[in-house]
């Protein structure tokens, strides 16, 4: 999940950053592992390159200059399974072991095999980057940010994984846009997710419309008081 700088505690995160790891720089040039485990860093680094083609693919591009971050932790905050951090091109992510020990055994996306999850943490994570390049009008588009986010995160499943979220949910719900919201966001993560399905699953073309998110022709925040 997105985190501006002024909504963490840097001292918590900074525990659980590998002592003395030097990035590995990949393939990919837009990405960089931090990882005491070599071979975990090169997963990653070939995850991370997937994880950019599947959000190009549905209007969510990370530029060819982006040099990102990846640091792979075993602390992270309280059911936070990832940060973005803000302007910094800089996400921090549990390594599998930890995810796995972190996941809840009643969410949505509880189904989801250890090494898929993985991968869409990442992707989510991703999409908060490459939003993170996107004018936003007011002092914070969270919710445009998480509605992206979650809506990747869950197209980057297996399809089967897919219809097994799906099945849970009543696809025929309408769901308003002003519910979309922070309230939700932060009291109910997960209600957030399938909501947001729902509502992108009932637009006639799914990526054309995250792509108007996006750029900001559609807006999902509003100016707070």
């Amino acid at each position: 999940m997105r985190r501006c700088l002024e909504w963490i505690f840097i001292a918590t995160l900074q525990a659980g950053i590998p002592a003395g790891a030097e990035p590995l720089e990949c393939a990919d040039p837009r990405f960089a592992i931090v990882s005491d485990d070599d071979a975990l860093a090169q997963q990653v680094c070939t995850l991370a390159t997937e994880a950019a083609e599947k959000l190009a693919a549905c209007n969510v591009p990370l530029a060819e200059t982006r040099r990102i971050r990846i640091e792979l932790v075993t602390e992270m905050p309280e059911k936070c399974l990832g940060l973005y951090h803000c302007g910094e091109n800089q996400i921090e992510i549990p390594v599998p072991d930890v995810m796995q020990s972190m996941r809840l055994h009643d969410s949505s996306l509880s189904h989801v095999s250890n090494e898929a999850f993985f991968q869409s943490v990442l992707v989510h994570e991703l999409a908060h980057a490459a939003f993170d390049e996107m004018p936003c009008p007011f002092e914070s588009c969270i919710t445009s940010s998480e509605y992206i986010a979650y809506n990747m995160q869950v197209m980057s499943l297996p399809a089967d994984d897919i219809s097994t979220f799906e099945s849970g949910l009543d696809m025929a719900k309408k769901i308003p846009r002003d519910s979309l919201n922070p309230v939700i966001l932060f009291m109910k993560p997960d209600t957030f997710m399938s909501w947001a399905w729902i509502h992108l699953n009932q637009r006639p073309d799914a990526c054309a419309y995250i792509g108007d998110v996006m750029a900001g022709r559609i807006r999902m925040d509003y100016e707070r008081p």
